[in-house]
């Protein structure tokens, strides 16, 4: 090749390098790079989990890993483990939204059948506990546990959408709990602590109405049953006894489900014990609820969720809120799902570009819109109409990369990689709340926008078949959740984990 042109294209090389240059100066990029990825994925897998510590810890509080940390040795690599997660995730969100489906389906045969709903919801627990599907066993961060006198250790599995709290306790039904890998069996017999509840004398023990509980008379025991999609069941009867926080020693006696009776699927894997379970507390039910918040009677909590790749341990605390900043999101109430928490998203925003939709399409008080977070979801899901138009500007902010035709997994807007690991710029993405203001936004970069996988960078949202939005753990990850169910605000505060 003559000299003239080769300098030539370089020059155009340069004048292209500049241009872009500038559009990241002028709009909002951030760079991502796939051999800093790949390092921190490889220390991670490398990780010698007897390594773990505890971390400070303020008063009434537990530790918080990631699931990942202690399901790794299960798989060859980072990407294998990820894709698996993946695929149970999807399979969740379908699940969810066949769920709600069938309420949204009900509610358009029979006008009047919203008003009836939300009217029982005030006299009858059991449709509060019917009306969000949370039995799907899958979530992606474990609370450490002290049960009991004997202070025994357990992982519990963290769902904000669950009002029980329960673990595996023995003595068991003969093969019928199993085998913990982290954990050791909590024992009823050798708790001073632990009590029987007599559902007898106090009705409000047993939520009688609930078909998946029952008051035994003759033993006077309340036994449940819990059963997921995934094949596992639960049962066992509800109990009381202490659980300790470690960094004082405080002590708070809990109800709780002491489960004898397990039978497997794919998840009972033992890692972790039992659900955790922190839905809003629900004043309008005389029970009260069996969530951790409602028993503690704690308006507030916070939970911090370690990024993706992390094997530092973070928290979740009560009754204080452990960081000073952020921004506020208004808590709203759907008369449908009262125990799952709704915010006031307002908008979206990529690079200084508005998604062009009216923001009464997050409004939850639509009892079948909304925007929920969950923490059993990992990935984003937006109404599909939704997701198409917001997928769309993203495509359109992303500059000078290929994008692949078909997607790749699950995922439909995916691309290829800098063959020579180059840095790789994508748009920011900004949620407001509220209003549209800077003091009311979220900032959204890295690996809460898109996903390094197969040797591409892929979009980290997903469409769903339902009105409403829920926000997942990867958007969440490192990012500091204080709940405040008094003042009805979740305060977002971006990079308190790690």
């Amino acid at each position: 090749m003559e000299k003239p042109l080769l300098l030539l294209l370089l020059l155009i090389s340069i004048l292209h390098w500049n241009s872009f240059a500038s559009l990241i100066n002028e709009k909002s990029y951030f760079k991502i790079n796939s051999s800093s990825i790949k390092q921190a994925r490889k220390a991670f897998m490398s990780f010698d989990i007897s390594k773990l510590q505890d971390p400070p810890m303020p008063s009434y509080s537990f530790s918080v890993y990631h699931l990942d940390v202690f399901e790794k040795s299960k798989f060859n690599d980072y990407e294998s483990m990820l894709t698996n997660r993946l695929t149970q995730d999807h399979a969740r969100a379908t699940y969810l939204a066949s769920k709600l489906k069938y309420r949204d389906t009900e509610i358009k045969k029979d006008h009047d059948f919203q008003e009836k709903y939300a009217r029982n919801l005030s006299k009858n627990h059991d449709q509060v506990l019917k009306v969000a599907p949370t039995n799907y066993f899958n979530g992606h961060y474990v609370a450490l546990l002290l049960l009991g006198s004997e202070r025994t250790r357990n992982y519990l599995l963290i769902d904000s959408g669950s009002y029980l709290i329960w673990w595996q306790c023995a003595p068991c039904i003969p093969d019928k709990c199993f085998k913990p890998r982290y954990n050791t069996i909590y024992d009823s017999t050798t708790s001073k602590t632990f009590t029987q509840l007599d559902c007898v004398q106090n009705s409000s023990i047993c939520i009688s109405a609930d078909h998946d509980f029952r008051c035994a008379l003759s033993s006077k025991r309340c036994f449940y049953t819990q059963q997921y999609i995934t094949g596992e069941t639960t049962k066992g009867f509800m109990a009381s006894d202490v659980i300790t926080f470690p960094s004082d020693n405080t002590q708070a006696r809990i109800k709780f489900g002491c489960s004898i009776d397990q039978k497997g699927g794919p998840d009972f894997s033992g890692i972790f014990s039992g659900i955790l379970g922190l839905s809003k507390r629900v004043s309008l039910i005389a029970t009260g609820g069996y969530s951790l918040p409602s028993q503690l009677s704690s308006s507030i909590f916070a939970l911090c969720l370690p990024t993706a790749v992390s094997v530092q341990p973070s928290i979740l605390t009560f009754n204080k809120a452990p960081w000073i900043y952020g921004t506020e999101a208004k808590l709203l109430k759907n008369r449908l799902t009262p125990h799952w928490y709704y915010v006031d998203l307002f908008k979206i925003v990529i690079n200084d570009k508005e998604v062009p939709v009216d923001p009464s399409w997050w409004n939850g008080q639509k009892e079948t819109h909304g925007v929920m977070i969950d923490t059993g979801t990992l990935i984003t899901r937006f109404p599909h109409d939704y997701y198409i138009i917001f997928r769309d500007v993203f495509r359109e902010e992303v500059k000078d990369y290929t994008m692949i035709e078909d997607g790749y997994g699950i995922f439909d807007t995916c691309y290829e990689d800098d063959p020579d690991g180059a840095d790789v710029y994508f748009p920011i993405i900004k949620l407001y709340f509220g209003n549209y203001s800077e003091s009311q936004e979220v900032l959204l970069v890295d690996g809460r926008v898109v996903v390094s996988i197969g040797g591409y960078y892929c979009l980290a949202f997903m469409p769903w078949d339902d009105k409403s939005t829920l926000i997942g753990t990867n958007q969440l990850q490192g990012i500091g959740l204080t709940f405040d169910t008094k003042k009805n605000v979740l305060t977002f505060s971006v990079d308190a984990c790690d």
